[in-house]
């Protein structure tokens, strides 16, 4: 029988949460500085791995702890999310090939993320309610 790993505390997901932030709004300010050479953009730019490796483990980690019920939730909210997300990234893209928008940058994509699984989330709950 596999052991069950201890869940995670909501303080310990928060605290990486914003440290994975402040690195990567740190990374995106470092990058916008002159006077950078290539191998060192590369290495500025790889320095946010880490953290967000840890964070999305203890997502993965807190989302096994919850019950079937609320693991079923949180799949269609991610399902709904990513789809959403995707259509929302060709969109962008054709209309910025019709020069009506500017190129999409990452933080626009995580925000579509954000938001299109707090939907995905709601429309699940209402489902199941």
């Amino acid at each position: 029988m596999a052991e069950r790993k201890s869940p995670t505390s909501v303080g310990t997901l928060l605290f990486t949460l914003c440290l994975a932030t402040i690195i990567d709004v740190g990374v995106g300010w470092w990058l916008g500085r002159p006077g950078l050479g290539q191998n060192a953009r590369i290495a500025i730019a790889l320095l946010p791995i880490p953290a967000n490796l840890v964070l999305i483990a203890l997502i993965v980690r807190t989302i096994r702890n919850l019950d079937q019920f609320l693991r079923q939730v949180h799949l269609e909210a991610v399902a709904i999310g990513f789809l959403l997300t995707g259509l929302a990234v060709f969109v962008h893209g054709y209309l910025e090939r019709a020069r009506a928008v500017r190129p999409l940058n990452a933080a626009i994509v995580w925000a579509f993320m954000i938001v299109f699984y707090g939907t995905g989330y709601l429309v699940a709950m209402r489902r199941y309610r």
